[in-house]
């Protein structure tokens, strides 16, 4: 006996999401990168000042310290980086544009297969298109920090991929959520809520280090072993740990990403069950709400409107 047919329901990935969206999420990664980098260039050269400042070294007939030369340039780098940080702000560009651009692909599946307030049979097509282009503008409208010339002409708002996946039957447009929806966003939180708790871990066992460090460097001072110079350093190297940590909130995104993995979890066990158009379109704007509440969190953890 032949094999039943399978069916294949069409697949709906990130190439398949409006041009809003990809502008949104290009300028957030591109800000990102540069922000990223500035933290990273300032807070070393912080700790460099602090290496410096243990040094003597002199040199010439003046016997200019040049050392001290180097941790003063080190200084003043960390102040030019920061006065770039403080113009460009490239970390609200960053907030603002990944806050946008999953709101815009939220709205972009709840389109794609039917949810609220997109449901098939609710309202003409042409209504649901105006409806869906209305609220994507609402979200244009917030992105003042992005960069808008990022994205493509060959773009459009509403994609073939995302009318071929609306235009499927039921059965389609549900495997197709979860598959390419769920499923693959349940992953991509567990692999990040294992790689933030690593980082958080690795981060901590080297903060231990450096206390450990300044411990004794401050027990070899009392006994006059050692001046003061590299207990100040030990306490440079500690603010920069815990500056950097408090920018990459290692810990904070392990236990948010694990809460909406599982979250998601519970959500595919329910999408079999939903048999009406009616049903679906109600339980695709619950489902996306898991989704929703990990941005919530996440915009609030870093001061970020709401769009």
């Amino acid at each position: 006996m032949a094999a039943a047919h399978q069916i294949r329901p069409p697949k709906l990935t990130s190439a398949d999401l409006p041009l809003a969206f990809h502008t949104a999420d290009r300028s957030s990664l591109s800000a990102q990168r540069r922000f990223l980098i500035a933290v990273r260039f300032r807070l070393t050269a912080l700790v460099a000042a602090g290496a410096f400042g243990l040094a003597t070294w002199k040199y010439g007939t003046r016997q200019v310290d040049w050392a001290g030369f180097l941790a003063a340039l080190c200084f003043f780098s960390a102040v030019l980086v920061e006065a770039y940080v403080l113009k460009a702000r490239p970390e609200r560009t960053w907030y603002e544009g990944r806050a946008a651009a999953e709101s815009l692909k939220t709205l972009s599946w709840r389109y794609a297969v039917g949810g609220e307030p997109f449901g098939l049979g609710m309202a003409a097509e042409g209504e649901v298109d105006t409806l869906f282009l209305r609220q994507i503008s609402e979200v244009v409208e917030e992105l003042r920090e992005l960069d808008l010339s990022l994205g493509s002409l060959d773009e459009q708002q509403i994609t073939q991929g995302m009318r071929r996946l609306r235009s499927a039957e039921l059965l389609e447009r549900k495997q197709a959520y979860e598959r390419d929806r769920v499923v693959e966003q349940q992953g991509w939180y567990r692999r990040k809520s294992a790689w933030n708790s690593r980082r958080a871990s690795q981060w901590t066992i080297a903060m231990l280090a450096i206390e450990i460090g300044g411990l004794a460097s401050a027990i070899l001072k009392a006994m006059g072993v050692i001046e003061g110079d590299l207990l100040i350093f030990s306490g440079v190297l500690l603010g920069s740990a815990f500056a950097w940590l408090e920018t990459k909130q290692h810990r904070t995104l392990a236990t948010a990403y694990a809460v909406t993995s599982t979250e998601l979890a519970s959500v595919r066990t329910k999408i079999a069950p939903q048999a009406t158009e009616k049903h679906w379109a109600a339980f695709v704007a619950e489902a996306e709400g898991a989704f929703s509440r990990e941005h919530t969190l996440w915009k609030a953890s870093r001061g970020v409107r709401s769009t």
